[in-house]
């Protein structure tokens, strides 16, 4: 039998109910401020904007409600009809701090490259009388992906801020902790446009810092591109000085194997003798006391005896100053000129070709070592071989 509800229940439960519905009501009133509530109206304002007046309204919805603004700019770009409307869209947005969209704007398929280019000239450009400028742009080193960030450049560049750039150099002499960080050699690529040789002592604090886990190569890359001249130029005198020196320091002061990364790096460029001033870095339990160095050296004679391919390798050591990072031109004549053995074979080939050890050696054990390797190349290729030490070859 179905029972039904006392009235005084019945009338219990229609005023609780009626008191959840209000207080529901409520909240919803509570939670919704009168700035808020005008807000839908200043979206539908913005959204109508024409370029000219696009700027102001972002502004007015920004002070309504930042977090409404932020996430309308997006849909507001289509109203800025030109660089110059973006430019001012960007500004407005950038003067409420409203940094999140804007810091993305230039990865937008639908902006031309030029376009991209000259919106951030243009906000770099402003950042003198525009400290949140600054702000933003330092933002956008932490708050970008790589080429997020990468795509600022211009404005990073342009942006002559002292405190901008006191930062900048900062930064980059704090490496991150991998072999290669593209959004860091981005910010490198900042500091050397804005300075030029003058990054050069940064660069160099960055690639100590940096030797062990950080990207030290990149560095060394970036501060080639510091003295890099112009398309057709020679490079300056000073210039090449200023990197050569600051290339001994790094090397001064990091491991062996990153100091003999810049010595090649020195010889390949042509500066032998900064790179042999790292000899004694890259070598300490080679120099002997008198700070000079042992290497080996053959040159090869060859002739056909008896219809026998002959080979005949002139081995000698060399003893040199510590001025060289390279001995090979140095050892070719007298290695060419010593006595020649095979003079009644028919000889083959021209001038004798002239080898040396790749570094300094230990000891004479070590020569006959590497005597033993070229020997071995040319029984392989078919040839009789024998071996003739010739007098130590001394360079001064």
């Amino acid at each position: 039998m179905c029972r039904r509800a006392a009235p005084e229940l019945v009338d219990t439960r229609h005023t609780i109910f009626v008191g959840m519905i209000m207080w529901i009501f409520l909240a919803a009133i509570l939670s919704s401020s009168p700035a808020e509530a005008g807000c839908d109206s200043l979206v539908r304002r913005a959204l109508a904007s024409s370029s000219t007046s696009l700027p102001a309204n972002f502004r007015a919805l920004a002070r309504c409600s930042r977090d409404e603004a932020e996430a309308q700019f997006n849909s507001l770009l289509p109203r800025a009809k030109s660089a110059g409307a973006l430019v001012n869209l960007c500004m407005a947005a950038i003067d409420s701090e409203v940094f999140g969209p804007v810091w993305k704007v230039l990865s937008h398929d639908a902006l031309d490259y030029d376009v991209r280019d000259q919106v951030a000239e243009k906000i770099g450009n402003s950042c003198a009388d525009k400290p949140k400028v600054v702000i933003f742009l330092k933002g956008a080193y932490f708050g970008l992906r790589d080429i997020e960030f990468q795509q600022w450049d211009d404005a990073l560049v342009g942006c002559q801020s002292p405190d901008l750039g006191t930062w900048l150099t900062e930064q980059a002499e704090k490496p991150p902790k991998s072999m290669f960080d593209e959004k860091y050699n981005a910010l490198l690529g900042v500091v050397v446009s804005r300075k030029g040789v003058d990054a050069l002592p940064h660069l160099a604090k960055a690639a100590i810092n940096g030797a062990n886990e950080g990207p030290f190569d990149a560095i060394l890359m970036q501060m080639e591109a510091a003295v890099r001249p112009g398309i057709g130029e020679p490079i300056l005198p000073e210039s090449q000085a200023k990197l050569e020196a600051a290339l001994v320091e790094i090397a001064s002061n990091v491991n062996r194997d990153k100091a003999r990364s810049v010595a090649d790096r020195l010889a390949n460029a042509g500066a032998h003798q900064a790179a042999a001033q790292l000899l004694s870095k890259v070598y300490p339990d080679r120099v002997s006391e008198e700070g000079r160095f042992t290497y080996g050296a053959v040159s090869i004679e060859r002739a056909e005896c008896d219809g026998q391919k002959t080979a005949l390798l002139h081995v000698a050591k060399v003893d040199e100053s510590g001025t060289r990072w390279i001995i090979l031109n140095d050892v070719r004549a007298p290695m060419q000129a010593v006595k020649p053995r095979l003079s009644k074979c028919t000889p083959e080939g021209g001038d004798w070709g002239v080898a040396t050890t790749p570094e300094p050696v230990a000891s004479s054990k070590d020569i006959d070592t590497w005597v033993d390797s070229i020997e071995k190349q040319w029984i392989d290729k078919g040839y009789d071989v024998s071996i003739k030490k010739e007098k130590t070859v001394t360079l001064d």
